[in-house]
């Protein structure tokens, strides 16, 4: 069953959105990297709020998105409005879309395959939606070693001391990798955009509270709150207060699979 994000859809560009010079500079990579022209088709299933395709279809180009939100896909909709009318939204499942075969030029997919179970029957559809010489984008953030990664490298190991390790819903990057080279797609790796950010601890302990990512959602609210608890605990001990400032380096890359559909 794939992850609604229903509960965070007002909060998700918030926590999750990426900074306007960052933003510019993956949609002019995508942008590159496809040899876009004014008859490009966009397609994107798990589009959410339209972190990556506002500034596409901001710049005309014809897009089409799929998410099981229909709160998500509101606030899509708020952003455009005006716009002249070159979005479709469609409420689906993307392991069975709505959509006819070879339709797209491109198909991206951000953040989606590891939150989806069936995420091969996703990969399956992708492929079939896409132009014979269509490009598949496969897209994620990663952030280098940074002091975020030791809050998340705590709050694993308290889980894990509850006995209730974070969930995995699909699929890992590199079985994703695995099953597109299996199917004949040509490879390659890019790097669209590279940011420092920084959050202090409080803030930090605040996105953990708040369960603003869907690695939380499962966990019963009795073990929640005593691990909530044990994390403010350690972090009061390791850092010399929540005004305490963490730094992190990020990345935003690209998978791009060409000659696969």
């Amino acid at each position: 069953m794939s992850i609604s994000f229903d509960r965070v859809a007002s909060i998700y560009d918030a926590t999750r959105g990426l900074p306007e010079s960052v933003s510019e500079q993956v949609t002019e990579c995508i942008l590159r990297i496809v040899s876009a022209t004014p008859d490009t088709k966009f397609f994107e299933p798990g589009i959410g709020t339209g972190r990556i395709a506002v500034p596409l279809i901001q710049k005309g180009y014809s897009y089409t998105g799929v998410d099981i939100s229909e709160k998500m896909m509101d606030e899509l909709r708020c952003k455009v409005e005006g716009l002249p009318n070159n979005l479709t939204l469609l409420k689906a499942n993307a392991t069975s879309l709505p959509v006819e075969d070879n339709c797209f030029d491109v198909a991206l997919t951000v953040h989606l395959l590891h939150l989806v179970p069936a995420w091969r029957a996703v990969l399956a559809e992708i492929r079939r939606v896409l132009k014979p010489d269509g490009v598949f984008l496969h897209c994620h953030s990663s952030a280098s070693f940074s002091g975020y990664d030791i809050f998340e490298k705590q709050w694993k190991t308290i889980l894990q001391q509850h006995e209730f390790p974070l969930a995995r819903y699909g699929a890992t990057e590199a079985e994703v990798m695995e099953v597109l080279t299996e199917q004949g797609g040509m490879l390659e790796k890019v790097t669209a955009a590279e940011w420092n950010s920084s959050r202090t601890v409080g803030e930090l302990l605040y996105t953990y509270q708040g369960r603003f990512f869907s690695s939380s959602w499962q966990i019963p609210d009795n073990i929640f709150s005593q691990a909530i608890q044990e994390l403010k605990d350690w972090a009061l001990r390791t850092y010399e207060s929540q005004e305490t400032v963490i730094y992190s380096n990020s990345r935003f890359e690209l998978t791009v699979a060409r000659h696969w559909s």
